[in-house]
């Protein structure tokens, strides 16, 4: 029975590549004219997935991501305060430009007057819970007496220069408790001299606190802020060496990230490119092969690079570090085409096909950085296999007998050795693999945990930790997401939340927590407030008597309280310094709802307030640390089920295509490189996670590519320049996965060790295939 046949040479055409390359380009030239522009994202928060928990809430939980990966803390230290407070007035006097949206040093009389006047302009409306309270509960003479006792005494909290229009001094009472809630911000900072300071054993910190600007977020121009940062503290640290800084934010760690990134973007691509172009020149006798090869390469890089911004407009640059193993899977389809011409198009035809149904199942997981690698893959492949395939067969030159391979030694065919020996070989293979997983059981089980994605350097680490140590938030890592239909019921909403969270404060689970409902009430709590406040109304002829202003005062304070109805404090009125605290707090406006974050502080136990989430429909418990982990077992699950799919397509194809004996073969070829990668694994001591069975999953479809090899090459008799192809193929995708396994990122780590030794098991069980030229006959 004739099996169906593979289109012939007549179809691959040069005006097939200039349809699909010019036809990508030509996308996406339009597609800068008429969607946002293309960028890429160097964000360390950049590779972490949604989860499904968060979805009705996901954009307003990016846009809170964003800003807060823009926000830092600098810490100046040194042992004595003024020095402290020197240095961190040379590096806020040089930290200005484009690359700073905010930057906040000074607590001084200017920011303490304009939240002062923010405070007496709403003063009937901004009561602290305490005085609404007292008013309620018909204990106005308490207010009354206090602030007699503020305006006679020894020492005053503000100015009373208002004395005669705030009688009752809640102006005073309302910035005492601003200050407090303020400060909380900072933890365990005071005021001193104008700054937020704290001494820590010997030495005193100063606080800067500042936000970068989108474009001082990117490391790459001369606008970078952390590299600002960096070159200033570095000079003013050399120059005064009693002086250091204590850096604390999500910037320094995307700087170090992406830093270390781009360099082993730079490094790996550089050393394969070489070692590639080395081996090249040392098998084929002309340099022509070489510049084919490369620049199939560049034209595979070009075509994944622009799909990739077609489809997503910004990529990761950690997508550009696992694209670097583009280079050794692209070269393959020229290996085996300048080796050896004729008949083996169906070979790299059905490698492409296997390589391509696996990077589609990628498509299907969370991390968009994995969706952004599996279309640029994806696009790479086809672009060099259309090379190969298209543009090869007009240039004969380099494929010429002559110039096609130099006198290599003929390398020893599997079928000279023994069935028996064969057999051993793979059976000792398989025996060691099952002993590495039965001793190294413990470590055969899903888990995933995302604080192993990033492994910080010692000294950032070292900044963490004294930060943490002086600043003393107390942030547990997740927090709560408040939604609303307006900016009043938003608010409305959080004071709810806050109900129940100060039930909590009771019961000894938190220590305080942030939120914008506590500088900006909801409108229907100011209206609660101004009602409270006109208990004041019948004690204030007494009280301007008592301050030594004439009786007839209290008339021009009952007309100022009725001037006052209907004014209401809003978001966008806060002073500057309040809003700058704010700027984590309130996320604003989404898709027409409103959005807020609540920051429990000092918290002792999760399960309460994840109940909250639960409990209430307008506030959604955000944990990623554990909810993404959880996600992302679950996904690890789907992969591993959409890897059964894929074998599932893939061995029907071949059962279509080959031969049953041949089909079975190259069916069975898979499972034991997949063995052996789960026992590397688990040797290493690396658990089953996402980024492993990612690896699993390629392995699986760049591991049959050598089978397709393999069989073509024995069904056509080509023998020995086919083993050689299939030898070099080898050996230029390990240089590009066996990288990976250098870098310092530990999911490229995992998933080059999981490539490289799956990669490495099929080419040895392929080299080691056992039959005969199956007798059927194949068309290509």
């Amino acid at each position: 029975m004739k099996k169906p046949s593979f289109p012939s040479d007549r179809f691959f055409k040069p005006w097939l590549w200039l349809i699909v390359h010019g036809g990508i380009a030509l996308a996406l030239a339009l597609s800068v004219l008429l969607q946002k522009p293309l960028g890429i994202n160097r964000d360390l928060l950049g590779i972490l997935p949604d989860t499904a928990s968060l979805k009705p809430v996901s954009a307003a939980d990016r846009l809170l991501g964003d800003r807060s990966s823009r926000g830092f803390y600098i810490l100046a230290g040194a042992q004595d305060f003024e020095r402290a407070k020197q240095a961190a007035v040379l590096l806020y006097q040089g930290l200005r430009g484009p690359a700073f949206e905010s930057l906040s040093l000074y607590v001084d009389q200017g920011v303490m007057d304009q939240v002062f006047q923010y405070l007496y302009d709403y003063r009937y409306t901004l009561l602290d819970g305490e005085s609404r309270e007292l008013l309620e509960s018909g204990q106005a003479h308490i207010i009354a007496e206090d602030a007699l006792a503020s305006a006679f005494g020894a020492f005053n909290f503000t100015a009373l220069d208002t004395l005669d229009t705030d009688p009752f001094l809640l102006t005073d009472r309302g910035l005492r408790r601003f200050i407090s809630t303020a400060l909380s911000a900072g933890g365990t900072m005071s005021l001193r001299d104008d700054v937020l300071a704290a001494q820590q054993g010997e030495t005193w910190y100063v606080m800067l606190r500042g936000v970068l600007s989108p474009r001082g977020a990117a490391i790459t121009n001369a606008d970078s802020g952390v590299q600002k940062i960096y070159a200033l503290a570095s000079g003013i640290e050399a120059e005064n060496p009693d002086l250091h800084f204590v850096y604390s934010g999500i910037p320094f760690h995307s700087y170090e990230s992406s830093s270390s990134a781009q360099r082993e973007i730079s490094l790996i691509s550089t050393v394969t490119l070489v070692l590639v172009a080395l081996l090249f020149l040392f098998v084929f006798r002309s340099p022509l092969p070489v510049l084919a090869s490369l620049a199939a390469i560049g034209f595979s890089i070009l075509l994944a690079l622009m799909t990739a911004l077609l489809f997503f407009r910004e990529i990761h640059v950690l997508t550009f570090v696992f694209g670097t193993t583009l280079i050794g899977i692209c070269v393959d389809y020229s290996i085996h085409y300048l080796v050896q011409r004729n008949g083996i198009l169906r070979g790299i035809a059905m490698s492409l096909v296997s390589s391509e149904i696996c990077f589609i199942a990628l498509l299907f997981a969370p991390f968009s950085i994995l969706r952004q690698f599996a279309v640029f893959s994806a696009a790479g492949l086809l672009s060099s296999f259309l090379t190969v395939s298209c543009l090869y067969p007009r240039f004969g030159s380099i494929t010429a007998k002559e110039n096609r391979i130099m006198k290599l030694p003929v390398l020893p065919k599997p079928g000279r050795f023994s069935g028996v020996i064969r057999k051993t070989i793979l059976m000792v293979i398989l025996c060691v693999s099952l002993a590495v997983l039965f001793f190294n059981r413990g470590m055969i089980r899903v888990e995933n945990n995302i604080t192993g994605l990033y492994t910080i350097s010692p000294s950032l680490l070292e900044s963490e930790r004294i930060a943490s140590s002086v600043l003393n938030i107390g942030s547990p890592g997740w927090y709560f997401i408040v939604s609303g239909d307006t900016p009043g019921e938003l608010l409305e909403h959080e004071e709810l939340l806050r109900n129940r969270l100060d039930r909590e404060i009771t019961r000894g689970s938190l220590k305080s927590y942030m939120a914008s409902s506590l500088f900006v009430p909801s409108v229907k709590t100011q209206e609660q407030n101004y009602e409270a406040a006109k208990s004041l109304l019948p004690l204030a002829e007494d009280q301007f008597e008592y301050l030594g202003f004439p009786r007839s005062g209290a008339i021009l304070f009952r007309e100022d309280f009725i001037q006052k109805t209907g004014r209401y404090s809003e978001v966008d009125g806060l002073p500057p310094y309040l809003a700058g605290i704010l700027e984590n707090l309130w996320i604003g406006e989404l898709g027409g709802r409103y959005y807020s974050c609540v920051l429990p502080l000092h918290v002792s136990v999760e399960e309460p307030f994840r109940a909250l989430g639960d409990e209430l429909d307008f506030v959604f418990f955000v944990n990623k640390v554990k909810d993404i982990g959880t996600g992302l077992d679950t996904l690890t699950g789907i992969m591993l089920v959409l890897l059964i799919i894929a074998y599932g397509v893939i061995a029907v194809t071949v059962l279509i295509l080959y031969p049953r004996r041949d089909a079975l073969r190259i069916i069975a070829a898979p499972l034991l490189p997949i063995l052996v990668t789960g026992s590397v694994l688990a040797a290493a001591g690396i658990p089953l996670g996402f980024f492993s069975v990612v690896g699993i999953v390629l392995v699986f479809g760049l591991g049959l590519d050598y089978m397709f090899y393999r069989t073509e090459s024995r069904n056509s008799n080509t023998g020995t320049l086919t083993v050689w192809a299939i030898v070099l193929s080898y050996l230029t995708t390990a240089l590009s996965f066996g990288a990976l396994v250098l870098s310092s990122f530990p999911p490229v780590h995992i998933f080059g060790l999981t490539v490289f030794s799956g990669l490495t098991t099929a080419f040895i069980s392929a080299m080691l295939m056992q039959g005969r030229a199956s007798s059927e006959n194949h068309r290509t």
